[in-house]
């Protein structure tokens, strides 16, 4: 992961364009490959010191770094808000800029959309709901010694008049819970 270029050169962000020139030839010059032949680590050196350079070396680029439009490496950066931000107002919590139609600005019903945006994800509503899990229904069944040391089936009726085999697993221990997974009550959706 690269450093911050200002870090890598040791300078302050408010270092004038010939402090940043000077720190460059300085380093440059210590950790050039022909200097240090064989020395891997000097070399990786020289390559961060350059990266830096590159960055904080062209005004153009610093400025965006400085904004913050480019990251250490002189890639930009996108932001997951551009899409919805820059525009305040009263409508702006909704997605929608103050007065814009139905064509402009961003529209969004709740926060799903946004999030499926930001994430990457397809629309929400292209998706499928996940259903709402149901309650779970607990059960108090006694196991002798013999059973629960090397395991066992046992017949269970359930409050609402299902009838489970569960398999009672060796090595059972007292006051241990079982999870039946899609045992318990059905959620709203199903």
């Amino acid at each position: 992961m690269a450093r911050n270029p200002y870090a890598v050169l040791g300078l302050a962000p408010s270092a004038s364009d010939s402090e940043i020139r000077a720190a460059f030839r300085k380093f440059a010059k210590k950790y050039h490959p022909d200097r240090n032949p064989d020395d891997k680590a000097s070399e990786d050196k020289f390559k961060e010191v350059s990266a830096a350079f590159d960055i904080v070396g062209d005004s153009d680029r610093r400025k965006k770094f400085d904004r913050g439009e480019i990251d250490e490496e002189g890639r930009e950066r996108v932001s997951p808000f551009n899409q919805y931000s820059g525009r305040g107002g009263p409508g702006a919590a909704r997605g929608r800029s103050p007065g814009a139609g139905p064509e402009q600005g961003a529209s969004f019903e709740d926060l799903s959309d946004i999030f499926s945006d930001l994430f990457g994800a397809r629309r929400a509503a292209q998706r499928q709901p996940r259903p709402q899990r149901g309650r779970d229904v607990r059960y108090r069944l006694d196991v002798d010694f013999l059973d629960a040391a090397a395991g066992a089936k046992k017949r269970v009726t359930m409050p609402d008049g299902r009838t489970l085999d569960i398999a009672i697993p060796p090595g059972l221990e007292d006051g241990q819970t079982l999870r039946l997974k899609g045992q318990g009550e059905k959620g709203p959706a199903g």
